[in-house]
């Protein structure tokens, strides 16, 4: 997976379109996209902007972002931890509309 994956499976397990991410991350819906999409790497200030958006911490898009860098661990434990993350970031959710 990617950043730009991330961003966008971390949007909608948040419920957000790309109009509301963009605007309360002060970027373009069209920037947005592109990351998205993958044809722009996103500056860390945008990564920034974008996982405060979310609600989230900037840490846990990289780490679902991450690929190669969890080789060494077995893919169930892989995939356990990105269930466990996703879980966190609906919680995050729930959160904040109590």
């Amino acid at each position: 997976m990617n950043l730009g994956s991330a961003i966008e499976q971390c949007r909608v397990l948040k419920g957000y379109t790309k109009s509301k991410l963009a605007q309360d991350a002060g970027i373009s819906v069209s920037y947005l996209t592109l990351i998205i999409q993958g044809e722009r790497e996103p500056t860390l200030a945008s990564i920034e902007k974008i996982s405060e958006a979310l609600g989230i911490p900037a840490s846990l898009l990289v780490f679902l972002a991450s690929g190669d860098e969890l080789s060494s661990l077995s893919k169930e434990t892989r995939s356990e931890l990105k269930q466990v993350t996703s879980e966190l970031i609906k919680a995050s959710s729930e959160r904040s509309l109590a």
